[in-house]
Protein backbone atom coordinates (compact mmCIF):
# COMPACT_ATOMS: atom_id res chain seq x y z
CA UNK A 1 0.00 0.00 0.00
CA UNK A 2 1.03 3.42 -0.74
CA UNK A 3 2.02 5.49 2.15
CA UNK A 4 0.01 8.72 1.27
CA UNK A 5 -2.75 6.54 -0.07
CA UNK A 6 -2.72 4.61 3.64
CA UNK A 7 -2.86 8.11 5.45
CA UNK A 8 -5.29 9.79 3.99
CA UNK A 9 -7.62 6.35 4.69
CA UNK A 10 -6.46 6.72 8.50
CA UNK A 11 -7.40 10.55 8.11
CA UNK A 12 -10.47 9.85 6.77
CA UNK A 13 -11.54 7.14 9.17
CA UNK A 14 -10.80 8.42 12.31
CA UNK A 15 -12.33 11.58 11.44
CA UNK A 16 -9.39 13.61 12.70
CA UNK A 17 -10.24 17.30 13.99
CA UNK A 18 -6.60 18.12 13.88
CA UNK A 19 -5.56 19.74 10.50
CA UNK A 20 -4.22 17.03 8.77
CA UNK A 21 -4.91 17.00 5.05
CA UNK A 22 -8.20 15.69 3.53
CA UNK A 23 -8.20 12.02 2.38
CA UNK A 24 -7.27 11.63 -1.00
CA UNK A 25 -9.73 8.15 -1.76
CA UNK A 26 -12.56 6.98 1.05
CA UNK A 27 -14.15 3.95 1.48
CA UNK A 28 -17.31 2.64 0.00
CA UNK A 29 -19.47 5.27 0.41
CA UNK A 30 -22.28 5.52 3.36
CA UNK A 31 -26.12 5.03 2.51
CA UNK A 32 -27.61 8.83 2.16
CA UNK A 33 -29.55 8.35 5.46
CA UNK A 34 -25.79 8.25 8.01
CA UNK A 35 -26.63 11.18 9.68
CA UNK A 36 -30.53 10.21 10.21
CA UNK A 37 -28.63 7.17 11.38
CA UNK A 38 -26.65 9.67 14.14
CA UNK A 39 -29.98 11.67 14.92
CA UNK A 40 -31.76 8.83 16.25
CA UNK A 41 -29.20 8.43 18.52
CA UNK A 42 -30.61 9.49 22.15
CA UNK A 43 -28.70 12.83 23.26
CA UNK A 44 -28.50 12.21 27.31
CA UNK A 45 -29.35 14.61 29.74
CA UNK A 46 -26.50 14.31 32.06
CA UNK A 47 -26.45 18.10 32.78
CA UNK A 48 -29.40 18.62 34.44
CA UNK A 49 -28.39 16.57 37.37
CA UNK A 50 -27.93 18.08 40.03
CA UNK A 51 -24.43 18.26 41.92
CA UNK A 52 -23.14 18.58 45.63
CA UNK A 53 -21.84 22.07 46.35
CA UNK A 54 -17.85 21.76 47.91
CA UNK A 55 -15.77 24.78 48.57
CA UNK A 56 -11.76 24.48 49.11
CA UNK A 57 -10.88 26.58 52.27
CA UNK A 58 -8.81 29.69 50.90
CA UNK A 59 -4.75 30.04 51.83
CA UNK A 60 -2.81 32.89 52.25
CA UNK A 61 0.62 31.39 52.35
CA UNK A 62 3.16 32.43 50.36
CA UNK A 63 4.66 29.34 50.24
CA UNK A 64 5.39 28.13 46.58
CA UNK A 65 4.04 25.10 47.70
CA UNK A 66 0.91 25.80 48.87
CA UNK A 67 0.18 28.15 45.98
CA UNK A 68 0.97 24.93 43.93
CA UNK A 69 -0.99 22.70 46.15
CA UNK A 70 -4.26 25.03 45.78
CA UNK A 71 -4.54 25.25 42.36
CA UNK A 72 -3.90 21.70 41.44
CA UNK A 73 -6.31 20.48 43.96
CA UNK A 74 -8.55 23.25 42.94
CA UNK A 75 -8.42 22.38 39.11
CA UNK A 76 -8.67 19.18 39.32
CA UNK A 77 -11.50 19.20 41.96
CA UNK A 78 -13.42 21.76 38.75
CA UNK A 79 -12.46 19.10 35.97
CA UNK A 80 -13.74 15.83 37.46
CA UNK A 81 -17.85 16.91 36.84
CA UNK A 82 -18.39 15.92 40.31
CA UNK A 83 -19.00 18.78 42.57
CA UNK A 84 -20.03 22.50 42.13
CA UNK A 85 -17.27 24.29 43.52
CA UNK A 86 -17.71 27.59 45.47
CA UNK A 87 -15.28 29.76 44.04
CA UNK A 88 -12.89 31.92 46.50
CA UNK A 89 -14.44 34.97 45.87
CA UNK A 90 -17.63 34.05 47.65
CA UNK A 91 -15.81 32.21 50.90
CA UNK A 92 -16.82 33.97 53.63
CA UNK A 93 -14.78 36.76 55.53
CA UNK A 94 -11.73 35.94 57.63
CA UNK A 95 -8.27 35.31 58.31
CA UNK A 96 -6.99 32.19 56.27
CA UNK A 97 -3.74 31.48 57.68
CA UNK A 98 -2.44 27.55 58.50
CA UNK A 99 -3.79 27.75 62.11
CA UNK A 100 -6.92 29.34 61.94
CA UNK A 101 -9.68 27.90 63.29
CA UNK A 102 -12.67 26.89 60.71
CA UNK A 103 -16.09 29.04 60.78
CA UNK A 104 -18.09 25.84 60.04
CA UNK A 105 -21.57 28.25 60.65
CA UNK A 106 -19.89 30.10 58.16
CA UNK A 107 -19.67 28.02 55.57
CA UNK A 108 -22.75 26.51 56.04
CA UNK A 109 -24.75 29.69 55.19
CA UNK A 110 -22.92 29.58 51.62
CA UNK A 111 -25.06 26.11 51.27
CA UNK A 112 -21.71 23.52 51.12
CA UNK A 113 -22.15 20.54 52.20
CA UNK A 114 -17.86 19.74 52.40
CA UNK A 115 -15.47 21.41 52.72
CA UNK A 116 -11.85 20.53 51.79
CA UNK A 117 -8.41 22.33 53.28
CA UNK A 118 -5.07 21.23 51.75
CA UNK A 119 -1.61 23.16 53.45
CA UNK A 120 1.65 22.21 52.09
CA UNK A 121 5.67 23.85 53.09
CA UNK A 122 9.28 22.80 52.41
CA UNK A 123 9.92 20.23 54.32
CA UNK A 124 13.72 20.43 54.10
CA UNK A 125 15.66 21.23 50.94
CA UNK A 126 14.68 17.87 48.80
CA UNK A 127 11.14 17.18 50.04
CA UNK A 128 8.00 19.30 50.78
CA UNK A 129 4.86 18.29 52.81
CA UNK A 130 1.38 18.11 51.71
CA UNK A 131 -1.39 18.19 53.64
CA UNK A 132 -5.18 17.31 52.71
CA UNK A 133 -8.43 17.32 55.06
CA UNK A 134 -12.31 16.80 53.73
CA UNK A 135 -15.03 18.07 55.77
CA UNK A 136 -18.57 17.13 56.09
CA UNK A 137 -20.49 19.75 57.48
CA UNK A 138 -23.44 17.83 58.30
CA UNK A 139 -20.78 15.42 60.61
CA UNK A 140 -19.19 18.84 62.29
CA UNK A 141 -15.49 19.95 62.46
CA UNK A 142 -13.64 16.18 62.68
CA UNK A 143 -12.59 16.08 59.50
CA UNK A 144 -13.31 12.34 57.68
CA UNK A 145 -10.46 12.53 55.78
CA UNK A 146 -7.14 13.50 56.88
CA UNK A 147 -3.72 12.81 55.40
CA UNK A 148 0.04 13.82 55.30
CA UNK A 149 2.96 13.16 52.78
CA UNK A 150 6.04 13.87 52.32
CA UNK A 151 7.11 14.43 48.72
CA UNK A 152 10.22 15.21 46.63
CA UNK A 153 10.43 18.87 45.87
CA UNK A 154 10.88 18.14 42.05
CA UNK A 155 7.58 15.68 41.79
CA UNK A 156 5.39 18.66 43.49
CA UNK A 157 2.92 18.98 40.92
CA UNK A 158 2.54 15.36 40.42
CA UNK A 159 2.00 14.49 43.76
CA UNK A 160 -0.49 17.11 44.21
CA UNK A 161 -2.66 15.37 41.60
CA UNK A 162 -2.24 12.57 43.60
CA UNK A 163 -3.50 14.38 46.78
CA UNK A 164 -6.67 15.50 44.65
CA UNK A 165 -7.18 12.16 44.13
CA UNK A 166 -7.36 11.10 47.12
CA UNK A 167 -9.48 13.74 47.86
CA UNK A 168 -12.16 13.15 45.49
CA UNK A 169 -12.21 9.29 46.65
CA UNK A 170 -12.73 10.91 49.91
CA UNK A 171 -15.69 12.48 48.66
CA UNK A 172 -17.62 10.11 45.68
CA UNK A 173 -16.11 6.94 47.20
CA UNK A 174 -13.85 6.45 44.00
CA UNK A 175 -10.17 8.13 43.64
CA UNK A 176 -9.83 10.74 41.01
CA UNK A 177 -7.63 10.08 38.12
CA UNK A 178 -5.68 13.34 37.90
CA UNK A 179 -2.31 11.56 38.54
CA UNK A 180 -2.24 10.52 34.75
CA UNK A 181 -1.13 12.27 32.02
CA UNK A 182 -2.60 12.10 27.98
CA UNK A 183 -0.53 11.80 24.51
CA UNK A 184 -1.55 12.57 21.20
CA UNK A 185 -0.35 13.54 17.45
CA UNK A 186 -0.48 17.27 15.48
CA UNK A 187 0.29 18.62 13.06
CA UNK A 188 -0.49 18.68 9.09
CA UNK A 189 1.15 17.16 6.02
CA UNK A 190 4.30 15.58 6.53
CA UNK A 191 5.17 17.78 9.68
CA UNK A 192 3.18 15.80 12.28
CA UNK A 193 4.51 15.10 15.85
CA UNK A 194 3.70 13.11 19.31
CA UNK A 195 3.00 15.55 22.03
CA UNK A 196 2.46 14.64 25.75
CA UNK A 197 0.35 16.96 28.41
CA UNK A 198 -0.91 16.63 31.96
CA UNK A 199 -4.44 15.48 32.72
CA UNK A 200 -5.30 18.99 33.96
CA UNK A 201 -3.98 20.34 30.26
CA UNK A 202 -0.48 21.36 31.75
CA UNK A 203 2.94 21.06 30.69
CA UNK A 204 2.06 20.06 26.80
CA UNK A 205 5.41 19.44 25.12
CA UNK A 206 6.05 17.84 21.66
CA UNK A 207 8.46 14.47 22.28
CA UNK A 208 9.06 13.27 18.76
CA UNK A 209 11.61 14.71 16.23
CA UNK A 210 10.80 17.31 13.62
CA UNK A 211 12.86 15.10 10.98
CA UNK A 212 9.90 12.23 10.87
CA UNK A 213 6.31 12.62 10.66
CA UNK A 214 4.84 10.99 13.92
CA UNK A 215 1.60 9.25 14.44
CA UNK A 216 -0.38 6.73 16.77
CA UNK A 217 0.77 6.96 20.20
CA UNK A 218 0.28 4.93 23.35
CA UNK A 219 1.28 4.27 26.59
CA UNK A 220 3.25 1.08 27.15
CA UNK A 221 4.75 -1.12 30.48
CA UNK A 222 5.69 1.84 33.24
CA UNK A 223 4.32 4.44 31.71
CA UNK A 224 6.98 4.38 28.50
CA UNK A 225 5.59 5.88 25.25
CA UNK A 226 5.89 4.72 21.64
CA UNK A 227 4.81 5.93 18.81
CA UNK A 228 4.42 5.00 14.62
CA UNK A 229 7.02 7.82 12.92
CA UNK A 230 8.59 7.95 9.40
CA UNK A 231 11.01 10.13 7.26
CA UNK A 232 9.36 11.40 4.01
CA UNK A 233 9.32 8.07 1.75
CA UNK A 234 9.81 5.62 4.47
CA UNK A 235 7.82 3.51 6.59
CA UNK A 236 6.22 4.22 9.61
CA UNK A 237 7.17 1.89 12.21
CA UNK A 238 7.97 1.49 15.85
CA UNK A 239 9.89 4.13 17.93
CA UNK A 240 10.26 4.81 21.98
CA UNK A 241 10.11 8.13 23.73
CA UNK A 242 13.88 8.88 22.76
CA UNK A 243 13.32 8.52 19.13
CA UNK A 244 14.76 5.05 19.19
CA UNK A 245 13.77 2.34 16.50
CA UNK A 246 11.72 -0.73 17.76
CA UNK A 247 12.41 -4.11 16.18
CA UNK A 248 9.72 -5.63 14.98
CA UNK A 249 9.52 -9.06 12.66
CA UNK A 250 6.87 -7.51 10.40
CA UNK A 251 7.07 -5.28 7.41
CA UNK A 252 4.94 -2.83 6.38
CA UNK A 253 4.07 0.53 7.76
CA UNK A 254 2.50 0.87 11.56
CA UNK A 255 -0.79 2.80 11.93
CA UNK A 256 -2.17 2.20 15.31
CA UNK A 257 -0.64 1.00 18.70
CA UNK A 258 -2.69 0.19 21.62
CA UNK A 259 -1.73 -1.84 25.08
CA UNK A 260 -3.86 -3.66 27.34
CA UNK A 261 -4.82 -2.20 30.65
CA UNK A 262 -2.69 -5.02 32.60
CA UNK A 263 -0.20 -4.66 29.50
CA UNK A 264 -0.13 -7.93 28.64
CA UNK A 265 -0.47 -7.72 25.31
CA UNK A 266 -0.09 -5.35 22.50
CA UNK A 267 -1.76 -4.95 19.49
CA UNK A 268 -0.86 -2.89 16.04
CA UNK A 269 -2.76 -1.82 12.75
CA UNK A 270 -0.50 -3.03 10.18
CA UNK A 271 -0.31 -2.14 6.52
CA UNK A 272 -0.81 -5.02 4.41
CA UNK A 273 -1.04 -5.42 0.88
CA UNK A 274 -3.98 -2.99 -0.01
CA UNK A 275 -5.62 -3.03 3.03
CA UNK A 276 -4.96 -2.49 7.56
CA UNK A 277 -5.04 -5.64 9.68
CA UNK A 278 -4.72 -5.61 13.36
CA UNK A 279 -2.07 -7.82 14.63
CA UNK A 280 -1.75 -8.26 18.53
CA UNK A 281 0.45 -10.76 21.03
CA UNK A 282 2.12 -10.49 23.98
CA UNK A 283 5.06 -7.99 22.54
CA UNK A 284 6.04 -6.21 19.81
CA UNK A 285 8.55 -9.16 18.49
CA UNK A 286 5.48 -11.62 18.86
CA UNK A 287 2.72 -10.31 16.55
CA UNK A 288 -0.07 -12.58 14.72
CA UNK A 289 -3.24 -11.66 12.80
CA UNK A 290 -5.85 -10.89 14.91
CA UNK A 291 -8.55 -10.29 12.59
CA UNK A 292 -9.08 -10.55 8.80
CA UNK A 293 -10.81 -6.92 8.83
CA UNK A 294 -9.97 -4.40 6.57
CA UNK A 295 -8.93 -0.93 7.04
CA UNK A 296 -8.59 -2.34 10.72
CA UNK A 297 -7.59 1.25 12.77
CA UNK A 298 -7.58 2.76 16.21
CA UNK A 299 -7.03 -0.79 18.29
CA UNK A 300 -7.99 -0.45 22.10
CA UNK A 301 -8.55 -3.21 24.55
CA UNK A 302 -11.63 -3.83 26.81
CA UNK A 303 -10.89 -4.23 30.90
CA UNK A 304 -11.19 -7.92 30.34
CA UNK A 305 -8.86 -7.73 27.48
CA UNK A 306 -10.73 -7.66 24.42
CA UNK A 307 -9.65 -6.35 21.49
CA UNK A 308 -11.41 -3.41 20.21
CA UNK A 309 -11.33 -1.48 16.59
CA UNK A 310 -12.62 0.79 13.99
CA UNK A 311 -12.85 -1.25 10.48
CA UNK A 312 -14.64 -1.37 7.13
CA UNK A 313 -18.54 -2.66 6.95
CA UNK A 314 -19.97 -3.14 3.51
CA UNK A 315 -21.19 0.78 3.60
CA UNK A 316 -19.27 2.33 6.13
CA UNK A 317 -16.49 1.93 9.07
CA UNK A 318 -17.87 0.08 11.75
CA UNK A 319 -16.69 -0.30 15.58
CA UNK A 320 -15.95 -4.42 16.13
CA UNK A 321 -15.74 -5.65 19.31
CA UNK A 322 -13.70 -9.41 19.96
CA UNK A 323 -14.37 -9.40 16.02
CA UNK A 324 -17.84 -8.82 15.63
CA UNK A 325 -19.41 -5.36 14.76
CA UNK A 326 -21.42 -3.59 17.53
CA UNK A 327 -22.38 -0.53 15.08
CA UNK A 328 -25.04 -0.21 12.18
CA UNK A 329 -23.51 -0.49 8.56
CA UNK A 330 -23.94 3.01 7.79
CA UNK A 331 -23.24 5.16 10.81
CA UNK A 332 -19.54 6.23 10.12
CA UNK A 333 -18.10 5.31 12.92
CA UNK A 334 -14.34 5.74 14.46
CA UNK A 335 -11.65 6.08 17.21
CA UNK A 336 -13.19 3.45 20.03
CA UNK A 337 -11.91 3.27 23.24
CA UNK A 338 -13.43 1.71 26.62
CA UNK A 339 -14.43 3.07 29.64
CA UNK A 340 -14.53 1.16 32.59
CA UNK A 341 -17.19 3.53 34.36
CA UNK A 342 -18.16 2.33 37.57
CA UNK A 343 -21.86 1.97 36.44
CA UNK A 344 -20.67 -0.30 33.61
CA UNK A 345 -18.27 -0.70 30.74
CA UNK A 346 -18.63 1.66 27.86
CA UNK A 347 -17.48 1.72 24.27
CA UNK A 348 -16.92 5.38 23.35
CA UNK A 349 -16.63 5.89 19.45
CA UNK A 350 -17.15 9.30 16.89
CA UNK A 351 -20.11 8.93 14.74
CA UNK A 352 -21.10 10.77 11.17
CA UNK A 353 -19.34 12.34 9.12
CA UNK A 354 -18.52 15.87 7.99
CA UNK A 355 -19.76 18.79 10.24
CA UNK A 356 -21.94 16.04 12.27
CA UNK A 357 -19.46 14.22 14.21
CA UNK A 358 -20.62 13.17 17.65
CA UNK A 359 -19.30 10.91 20.46
CA UNK A 360 -21.19 8.33 21.07
CA UNK A 361 -21.60 5.96 24.10
CA UNK A 362 -22.83 1.98 24.23
CA UNK A 363 -22.37 -0.86 25.88
CA UNK A 364 -20.09 -3.89 24.52
CA UNK A 365 -22.81 -5.29 22.69
CA UNK A 366 -23.53 -1.97 20.85
CA UNK A 367 -26.93 -1.31 23.01
CA UNK A 368 -28.27 1.21 25.28
CA UNK A 369 -26.74 4.16 22.56
CA UNK A 370 -26.42 7.54 23.52
CA UNK A 371 -25.11 10.20 22.20
CA UNK A 372 -22.67 12.57 24.32
CA UNK A 373 -21.98 15.58 22.01
CA UNK A 374 -24.86 17.33 19.98
CA UNK A 375 -24.40 19.54 16.64
CA UNK A 376 -20.61 21.26 18.23
CA UNK A 377 -18.78 20.94 15.07
CA UNK A 378 -16.60 17.90 14.79
CA UNK A 379 -16.12 15.79 18.14
CA UNK A 380 -13.73 12.58 17.73
CA UNK A 381 -10.71 10.72 19.41
CA UNK A 382 -11.98 10.06 22.64
CA UNK A 383 -10.04 8.68 25.58
CA UNK A 384 -11.09 7.83 29.10
CA UNK A 385 -9.64 8.57 32.30
CA UNK A 386 -8.02 6.28 34.51
CA UNK A 387 -11.35 5.78 36.76
CA UNK A 388 -13.39 5.72 33.67
CA UNK A 389 -15.65 8.68 34.65
CA UNK A 390 -14.10 11.21 32.47
CA UNK A 391 -13.75 11.38 28.59
CA UNK A 392 -11.53 12.96 27.10
CA UNK A 393 -11.59 14.70 23.59
CA UNK A 394 -11.09 17.11 20.75
CA UNK A 395 -13.57 19.08 19.11
CA UNK A 396 -13.59 22.40 16.53
CA UNK A 397 -17.00 23.56 18.12
CA UNK A 398 -16.87 27.34 18.17
CA UNK A 399 -19.06 28.28 20.99
CA UNK A 400 -18.57 28.35 25.05
CA UNK A 401 -14.27 27.99 25.34
CA UNK A 402 -13.75 27.36 21.39
CA UNK A 403 -12.23 24.48 19.63
CA UNK A 404 -9.46 22.59 21.33
CA UNK A 405 -8.55 19.67 24.12
CA UNK A 406 -11.94 18.74 26.45
CA UNK A 407 -12.45 16.74 29.47
CA UNK A 408 -16.53 15.96 30.27
CA UNK A 409 -18.57 13.41 32.18
CA UNK A 410 -19.01 9.91 30.56
CA UNK A 411 -22.44 11.29 30.43
CA UNK A 412 -21.81 13.94 28.09
CA UNK A 413 -21.71 16.67 31.07
CA UNK A 414 -19.89 19.16 32.43
CA UNK A 415 -17.26 19.83 29.53
CA UNK A 416 -14.30 22.04 30.29
CA UNK A 417 -11.59 22.46 27.51
CA UNK A 418 -7.94 22.10 29.04
CA UNK A 419 -6.14 22.93 26.06
CA UNK A 420 -6.73 25.17 23.13
CA UNK A 421 -4.65 22.64 20.76
CA UNK A 422 -6.11 20.18 18.51
CA UNK A 423 -5.03 16.89 17.67
CA UNK A 424 -5.91 13.11 17.34
CA UNK A 425 -4.70 9.31 18.82
CA UNK A 426 -5.66 10.66 22.48
CA UNK A 427 -4.38 7.85 24.87
CA UNK A 428 -5.14 8.55 28.37
CA UNK A 429 -3.27 6.70 30.79
CA UNK A 430 -2.23 6.83 34.81
CA UNK A 431 1.39 7.82 35.66
CA UNK A 432 3.98 5.08 37.29
CA UNK A 433 3.73 4.95 41.26
CA UNK A 434 4.84 7.92 42.85
CA UNK A 435 7.39 8.79 45.57
CA UNK A 436 5.29 9.95 48.36
CA UNK A 437 5.70 8.91 51.89
CA UNK A 438 2.74 8.81 54.00
CA UNK A 439 3.67 10.46 57.73
CA UNK A 440 2.02 9.56 60.64
CA UNK A 441 1.17 11.68 63.70
CA UNK A 442 4.09 13.00 65.06
CA UNK A 443 6.57 12.55 61.76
Amino acid sequence: MRKDRALALVALSALVVSHAPAAAQAPAAAPADANDLLGNIVVVAGATRPLPKIAILPSLAPDIEDVTLHSVVRRDLDLCGEFELLPDSAAPAGLYLADSPIDLKAWRAKGVEALVKVASKKRDRDHAELRGQVYLLARGDVPVFDKRFSVPAGSLREESHRLADLLIGALTGQNGGFASHMTFATGSGGLRRVYTIDADGHDAKAVSPLSKSAIAPAFGKNGELYYSAAAPGDLFRIHDAKGALVPMPLAGSIYGIAFSRDRATVAVSLGVGGTINVFAGPDLASLARASEVGMALHPAFTPSGKLVFAGEGKHSQRIFVDGQPITADGLFASSPVVCNHPDGVRVVFAAGAGKRTDLVASDEKGRQLVRLTQNQGRNGYPACSPGGRLVAFFTTRTSGEGAGLYIMRIDGSHPKRISPLLGDSLRWDPLPPGNAVELRPGM
